[in-house]
């Protein structure tokens, strides 16, 4: 096995929706739930959902605080594998394999969040989109993030993918697929090798 080290820096702002109020039993599920019901709702209503969708849609850790999924890096070079080189999805998840769970990411304005709510609260972190939802249009607030990046490491099997082949599929990914929600309108970005 070997080890590519790499960076990978934003072109166009990240939007971030951690996919956990899918799950019913979820907290902010629950907390979402008498809020979004048939009733109608008051100014106080959508401003607590607007709330709880930014606390629910970000990734935070207490020590690294936002970050990014590694599972991201992997389904973005599984996407491209077989354009890039031939080379299977199926076989990339067997011969590539993230080093880090979580990638701390770097962005404008990181130096004022201290803890989860400096990203909640802040209208700096906070992107509005009109968005469908059945016969209706509805406001969706999403963590927005600038000026971003995260290194991480990524371990690979020669008999899979060589180190050049990996980097063209790092370089496809990120210029032409993106992370995060919304992509490519959002979270673009450049590859570079770290070692």
């Amino acid at each position: 096995m070997k080890t590519l080290k790499y960076k990978i820096t934003g072109v166009r702002p990240l939007l971030v929706n951690n996919p956990q109020c899918a799950d019913p039993l979820n907290k902010y599920s629950k907390l979402k739930k008498p809020l979004t019901s048939n009733k109608k709702k008051t100014d106080e209503d959508y401003a607590e959902i607007a709330e709880l969708d930014m606390r629910s849609k970000i990734y935070w850790d207490d020590e690294l605080g936002i970050y990014v999924p590694s599972t991201w890096i992997m389904a973005a070079l599984g996407a491209v594998s077989f354009s890039t080189c031939k080379v299977s999805k199926k076989a990339i998840r067997s011969g590539l394999f993230m080093v880090e769970d979580k990638l701390k990411l770097s962005y404008k304005y990181q130096r004022t969040v201290k803890e989860k709510s400096d990203i909640v609260l802040n209208q700096d972190f906070r992107h509005k989109m009109i968005l469908p939802q059945g016969q209706v249009r509805l406001a969706k607030v999403f963590p927005i993030f600038f000026d971003w990046s995260f290194e991480g490491s990524v371990e690979f099997d020669e008999s899979i993918t060589t180190e050049r082949d990996l980097i063209n599929m790092f370089n496809k990914c990120c210029k032409y697929g993106g992370f995060g929600d919304f992509r490519p309108t959002f979270g673009t970005a450049l590859f570079e090798k770290v070692s």
